[in-house]
């Protein structure tokens, strides 16, 4: 009988369930949804299962099987192969049926306080923001708890998709996950703020935290009752407050003084930094909250490059209907004018251009009646109007508006909180948007695969876990190289350094870790692991494992 190699895969795998047992996530699941008693394999384990897929970002989920199946199953505490047959989609399916039926309210808040406990979370300042999850196929039903696939404003760009919205929360120290909600995709995020807070309330034990959102935060009945309850904001004004036209309007007649109260490195932009100034001294909104006026360098090069793309996308569309005019809906003057406000409007240059239409009159000679013309025929004069359209820059406008450009409103409920305390609490909101780009991209969010709304409810509570660890190790990675004052990890392919490695990154240079099995029949003849690299050591230690940790996953399942 001849000698079979077996390879199984280990990967990165070791680490998730280090991290998941130091937090506590295998012992809450199963404490919520107790294993039935004819059940090879708990419910609680597969989902975990799940959950590390997903922060593996490796497969998508309709490869669920095959994922499985590579993996070495002392891993689980199976001793035998892991075939596809055995964890199949009816048995991820059923998982989600009763983590659905479980209280996820109640085990959300736990994940979220054994992460506070286990890893020394700090919740002086949370961060919140949402975004939406389309689907492609037809998701009719709705779940018990209300969720459906809606029709909505879309994040993703493709409102002509069904979408819900998936609302985060996540703590300033590190950007770890605190708390999460699924709603219908018709809901807006003006509406959310008055239940997040409160859930993370009750998390923090305090109301004293800082709560940072962006513009949609900015509503009389949620501000009033967040700082009601002891609450503290920060957030942008949005354009449409009186405030800050009026404030604008000034400044673009008048530009007012400006002092520099921050100035930091431009994420990406090597040399290239983003400096901040505080215009005047502040003001009070009606309701009596602090509002600081922040102008900032990047946003001023951001705003004049938007606006000249918005200009010369205008006079494009102004070219293409200057060449269709007096032709079917394009024949008066009302009917150009709309079009041409229509077009302005959308690239938001309305006030930037003159306009004129000229008019031009052609007469011309009609036969009246049919036939042939002949010496008896009689003719009539008809005068048509044709139209023209002109344009131009309104240059005094464009000098004005320029008055403006990088400058917008924070508002700040604490008045003990000063401009340059706002701005670094607000500059903070991209790092949650990172973890929304680490969602799609990385963890490749298509729950829909499920086909059931109460599945798709159920599974982004596993993306929300799966966020908590992947936000852990970056972070436990990231503190580590600073008490230890490493600068960079060669993580990146060709040795190249990570100044700031990522969960995905990390997870690359363990992912083909494997181990061989030469089996004669159902003998194990011997068996070999690949070597760890310096590379895999170092981000074991920064992690706080060793190689003899890593391995001994193999016998020490969840």
């Amino acid at each position: 009988m001849s000698n079979t190699l077996k390879r199984t895969r280990v990967g990165e795998i070791p680490l998730l369930m280090a991290v998941a047992r130091r937090l506590g996530f295998y012992s809450l699941l199963r404490h919520y949804i107790k294993p039935h008693g004819n059940e090879t394999y708990p419910a609680a384990d597969t989902l975990m299962l799940l959950v590390f897929n997903i922060a593996s970002g490796r497969q998508p989920l309709y490869e669920l099987q095959r994922w499985t199946a590579s993996l070495d199953g002392r891993l689980i505490g199976d001793e035998s192969e892991l075939s596809e047959g055995l964890f199949n989609d009816d048995r991820y399916g059923r998982a989600l049926d009763k983590l659905f039926d479980a209280d996820r309210a109640a085990l959300g808040t736990d994940c979220a306080l054994c992460v506070v406990r286990s890893a020394g979370l700090e919740l002086d300042q949370v961060h919140n923001d949402s975004t939406t999850v389309k689907t492609t196929g037809k998701m009719p039903q709705r779940s018990p708890t209300g969720l459906s696939f809606e029709y909505g404003f879309s994040k993703d760009h493709r409102p002509d998709l069904k979408q819900i919205v998936f609302n985060l929360t996540v703590s300033a120290d590190g950007a770890v996950p605190v708390h999460c909600k699924t709603c219908p995709g018709n809901r807006t995020d003006d509406t959310i703020h008055i239940e997040t807070w409160s859930a993370v309330r009750d998390i923090a034990g305090r109301s004293d935290f800082l709560y940072v959102a962006d513009s949609k935060l900015c509503t009389h009945s949620q501000l009033s009752f967040i700082t009601g309850n002891g609450g503290r904001v920060v957030t942008m004004v949005p354009e449409t407050w009186g405030e800050v036209r009026e404030f604008k309007g000034s400044m673009r007649e008048n530009p007012g003084g400006r002092k520099r109260i921050l100035r930091r490195p431009t994420p990406n932009r090597e040399g290239s930094f983003e400096t901040f100034y505080r215009i005047g001294g502040g003001s009070e909104t009606g309701d009596g909250y602090m509002m600081h006026w922040i102008y900032s360098t990047r946003k001023g090069e951001r705003d004049r490059e938007a606006r000249e793309k918005g200009l010369e996308a205008a006079e494009l569309a102004l070219a293409d209907i200057s060449g269709r005019l007096n032709r079917r809906n394009l024949k008066t003057r009302e009917q150009i004018e709309t079009r041409v406000e229509k077009i302005l409007k959308k690239h938001r240059v309305l006030s930037f251009y003159d306009i004129t239409i000229n008019e031009t009159r052609r007469s011309s000679e009609v036969q009246q009646g049919r036939g042939r013309p002949g010496k008896g025929t009689r003719y009539r004069r008809e005068v048509k109007t044709e139209y023209s359209l002109g344009w131009g820059r309104n240059r005094e406008a464009l000098e004005r508006e320029k008055n403006v450009d990088g400058i917008f409103p924070l508002l700040c409920t604490d008045k003990s909180v000063g401009a340059k305390e706002a701005v670094l609490a607000y500059k903070y909101q991209p790092r949650l948007e990172k973890r929304f780009e680490q969602l799609k991209s990385v963890h490749l969010a298509a729950p829909t695969l499920f086909k059931k709304t109460a599945r798709v409810e159920a599974m982004m509570f596993l993306f929300f876990m799966a966020l908590i660890i992947q936000a852990v190790i970056e972070r436990e990675v990231r503190r580590s190289m600073k008490a230890k004052k490493i600068e960079a990890i060669e993580v990146y392919p060709e040795h190249r350094l990570a100044y700031h490695p990522t969960t995905a990154k990390i997870f690359e240079r363990f992912h083909d870790t494997s181990v061989y099995r030469v089996m004669r029949g159902d003998e194990l003849e011997a068996e070999y692991r690949d070597d760890l690299s310096d590379v895999q050591r170092e981000v074991l230690d920064l992690l706080g494992m060793t190689e003899q940790d890593y391995w001994g996953s193999l016998a020490q399942p969840g």
